[in-house]
């Protein structure tokens, strides 16, 4: 038979457990009761999506500058927001059709998902093939033809990606897939996490978007190399890469006159003042001899002349040595 409490035994537990809930209603208010989602666990701390945006803020001035180049128009292209979503939700907010590109990545396991919009790649197939460009187009399917005009736009985002993840972890991604309808592309289970980096592209007063999703077990394997110590190296660096680059893609896209001189003579004012139709002039120049080629008023080329289609041309012998630039400056 069990031992029978005394009723001081019984009041004294009484006692605690009323002294245990008034503690314990007293913490509660003291607390700052915050929200958690299990449904969405934030698996990639705040300091590390600082620097996945430091990343990729160079990555998105990068590719701007080039686009700018090639397009032959002002793009601008910005990071909007990185977000933590399961493929799934992140796979049913795509457009039907879209433009996405698989990435494999050799350093890493799994694939990464680009998307662009297709409206943004029409864009680029009319200014590439000399077209104005016109960036109110109808959504639809990328043509294999179209595919391979913007194949080389493509390729160099990729070698971009990769140059600014070298000073954190090399990827060594390169394209291992296009396909238009989200449905066909499945890079993780739809319940895993996903990284998303959002950006937009402007051009002439329309905006486009496109994406990076990173699965989280792609990411997990280098989490302690995205510190607060690798953004400072990032930063350091990206200064002197990016304005090296800037400059570097100002001076490509640089004018320069370029002129072909056929011949030359000096005339007397008398001369000059008699000159009538149908008169010839002897020039300075044997008809075998080279024509000179100035760049920027300096002469740079030798050539000689011909036709290109209905067009007059000149056709690029050599280059100017240095022995000849000095003597013809003199």
């Amino acid at each position: 038979m069990g031992k029978i409490l005394s009723q001081e035994e019984i009041d004294a537990l009484l006692s605690t457990v009323k002294t245990t809930r008034g503690g314990k209603e007293e913490l509660d208010a003291t607390q700052q009761v915050q929200l958690y989602d299990f449904k969405h666990p934030e698996r990639i701390s705040k300091e590390q999506i600082r620097t996945l945006r430091t990343i990729h803020d160079g990555f998105a001035r990068m590719f701007a500058t080039y686009l700018s180049a090639n397009l032959r128009t002002l793009v601008d292209v910005n990071l909007l927001s990185i977000d933590q979503v399961t493929f799934g939700e992140y796979s049913l907010s795509l457009s039907v059709p879209n433009a996405l590109y698989l990435l494999k990545m050799e350093e890493l396991e799994g694939k990464a998902l680009l998307e662009i919009s297709p409206q943004f790649l029409l864009f680029i197939v009319d200014r590439l093939l000399g077209g104005m460009g016109d960036t109110d187009v109808e959504a639809r399917e990328i043509s294999q033809i179209e595919q391979n005009v913007v194949l080389r736009i493509i390729n160099t985002l990729v070698n971009q990606l990769n140059d600014v993840w070298g000073q954190i972890q090399p990827l060594k991604a390169k394209l291992d897939g296009f396909e238009t309808d989200p449905q066909f592309v499945q890079i993780t289970r739809s319940s895993d996490t996903v990284a998303i980096i959002f950006f937009d592209i402007r051009v002439r007063g329309a905006t486009f978007t496109m994406n990076l999703a990173f699965p989280y077990f792609t990411l997990e394997p280098i989490m302690n190399r995205l510190s607060a110590q690798s953004m400072l190296a990032i930063t350091a660096r990206q200064v002197e890469q990016d304005e090296v680059g800037i400059i570097r893609e100002r001076v490509k896209s640089s004018r320069l006159p370029v002129q072909v001189i056929l011949a030359q003579t000096t005339l007397s004012i008398r001369d000059f003042i008699n000159l009538q139709v149908d008169d010839l002039l002897e020039l300075d120049k044997r008809t075998s001899k080279p024509l000179e080629i100035f760049v920027g008023g300096k002469l740079k080329y030798f050539g000689s002349p011909g036709r290109l289609g209905r067009h007059k041309a000149v056709k690029v012998i050599r280059s100017v040595t240095t022995e000849e630039e000095i003597i013809y400056e003199q």
